[in-house]
């Protein structure tokens, strides 16, 4: 038939397109459903009884018409399928080479970060030794530098008893001069090498705390950028770009198949509509006074390509009467099919769209998570030029240390030698009470010997001179004068006397509770008793 002849022309076009874009996958589809599915002519008529046809109004045949015309617009689903199940093959390939390059990257850069996280554990291996060492030896610092300044408050709280002080000078008026006396051991202590020594302490602590803070912050930085991008290499919430599954999405080949075969069972439906299209236009042809009324409601611009107004008028094809009556059996059949369908080439071609949305939304996916390991790849560029500054900074921390270490080192040794000074100087100040009071003890037993001897002298005196009185009274009378010229000499008269005055004051006389405080510490010291409180 001419009509259909023509017609077949739009129909060939768009499946040649369609069928020539479809792989080999399509046509071993074909080969292993081709028995399942209904021929490509009519796919859409189901049989049922005869009915009496032959009287069909030409109003329904221009009607069927008009529908037939109108489900032929579908034509431009077939071509979306076309240009969707291409876009998705080409999708799938770039997006299959990048999830490869990507897992690749991703790979290695695992093993960097691996290697980077041994070197990190080393320098904090490393700095933690150092930093131990320099926490002992800032102890030790410490505890140096209480001792001294407990002996210091020792000296400050320690006053010089008021037999010890010095009296004041005096003037060549004999008047007491204004000068200010020592009134505590601390008084005696020249305390600017212990200032000297604690400001050497505090720089030293200071670098030291500073060296510290520097490597602290090295090591943290270091730490911070393998966090940062082992944070993008690792799953990360729910709506991350970046997760191993869209990598490796499920169903891509399932959902590709599906496209294939919606697009080849949309290809299928437009034949039979155009098929249909060309019954109603051979209907028309053999029905008295319809192709007149085609012409007179239709334009040619309003049918399809390669149908005009004289299709309708042309010469037919001789047909029988049941020839006829089953054509319009079969068109009324397949006209009420038209409407399903053009219904389901649109959702088929609904359905290849949001197939392909899929796809797209995998390839997103992909290329976001190609940028995260692109993006890790440069963080971890970046941790490799930094890296040398960081061996270089936890290497620095070492030799630094080495060298504020034998600062403090020399400084403690100072504070010590000046903790025993001012120990051994509060030790002797205790001795030095106790030496007072034995000073005092011995003087004063000497006087009271010397006051007994006096006293035993005077009376050996009174009774010499007693004796000779009496002797002179009884006999003196009958002795010449010049017998023995000492018979009238007194007795001779005995006196002790200092042999010099110096000491005479030197010894102070100190209250006895000074005297037993400072030998209970000298006895505490010695460990001889508990040590007492000044």
């Amino acid at each position: 038939m001419r009509v259909a002849s023509h017609s077949f022309l739009l129909i060939s076009y768009v499946s040649d397109q369609l069928l020539s874009s479809l792989d080999s996958a399509i046509l071993e589809y074909k080969g292993q459903h081709s028995s399942q599915r209904a021929s490509p002519a009519g796919s859409f008529r189901s049989p049922d009884n005869h009915e009496n046809v032959r009287d069909v109004p030409v109003e329904t045949l221009i009607s069927y018409l008009v529908a037939a015309k109108r489900a032929l617009s579908s034509i431009h689903h077939v071509h979306r399928a076309t240009t969707l199940l291409n876009e998705a093959r080409s999708t799938i390939e770039s997006t299959a080479t990048l999830v490869a390059r990507t897992k690749y990257l991703r790979r290695s850069l695992y093993a960097q970060l691996k290697i980077l996280r041994s070197v990190q554990f080393e320098l904090e291996g490393n700095a933690y030794v150092v930093k131990q060492e320099a926490n002992v030896t800032i102890k030790e610092l410490e505890t140096t530098d209480r001792r001294l300044q407990d002996n210091i408050q020792l000296l400050k709280q320690t006053a010089i008893d008021h037999g010890f002080k010095a009296r004041k000078p005096l003037d060549e008026n004999g008047e007491e001069l204004e000068v200010d006396l020592k009134n505590t051991l601390f008084d005696f202590v020249d305390d600017q090498p212990v200032i000297t020594l604690r400001q050497m302490v505090r720089v030293a602590e200071a670098n030291v705390n500073a060296a510290r803070s520097s490597v602290d912050a090295s090591i943290r930085n270091l730490e911070e950028d393998l966090q940062q991008v082992n944070e993008v290499l690792t799953d990360r919430t729910a709506t991350s770009s970046s997760t191993k599954s869209d990598l490796q999405p499920l169903g891509i080949p399932k959902q590709l198949k599906l496209l294939e075969r919606n697009a080849h069972n949309m290809a299928e439906s437009l034949e039979s509509l155009v098929q249909h299209f060309d019954s109603c236009v051979n209907a028309i042809k053999h029905t008295e006074g319809a192709g007149a009324a085609v012409a007179k409601n239709f334009t040619s611009e309003e049918l399809p390509e390669g149908v005009d107004v004289e299709t309708f008028q042309g010469p037919t094809e001789p047909m029988s009467e049941e020839e006829r009556t089953e054509m319009l059996h079969v068109l009324r059949n397949d006209a009420d099919q038209v409407e399903d369908v053009v219904a389901e080439i649109q959702e088929r071609a609904a359905g290849m769209d949001a197939q392909l949305d899929r796809i797209l939304i995998w390839r997103a996916s992909c290329e976001a998570s190609y940028k995260d390991v692109f993006k890790a790849f440069k963080f971890l560029q970046k941790i490799g030029d930094q890296l040398p500054a960081h061996l270089a900074e936890v290497d620095d921390f070492s030799s630094y240390w080495s060298v504020e270490k034998g600062k403090i080192d020399e400084c403690m040794v100072g504070m010590e030698e000046l903790c025993d000074l001012y120990e051994n100087f509060l030790a002797a100040y205790d001795g030095m009470i106790v030496e007072a009071a034995r000073r005092k003890g011995v003087r004063k037993r000497m006087e009271k010997i010397v006051q007994e001897a006096q006293t035993q002298l005077d009376q050996l005196y009174q009774d010499d001179l007693t004796e000779r009185e009496h002797f002179r009274a009884e006999q003196g009378d009958y002795l010449p004068s010049d017998i023995w010229h000492g018979l009238d000499v007194l007795p001779s008269q005995f006196a002790f006397h200092r042999s010099n005055d110096e000491g005479l004051d030197s010894i102070p006389d100190l209250p006895k509770e000074t005297v037993a405080s400072a030998l209970k510490r000298l006895k505490a010291a010695h460990g001889m008793g508990e040590a007492g409180e000044r």
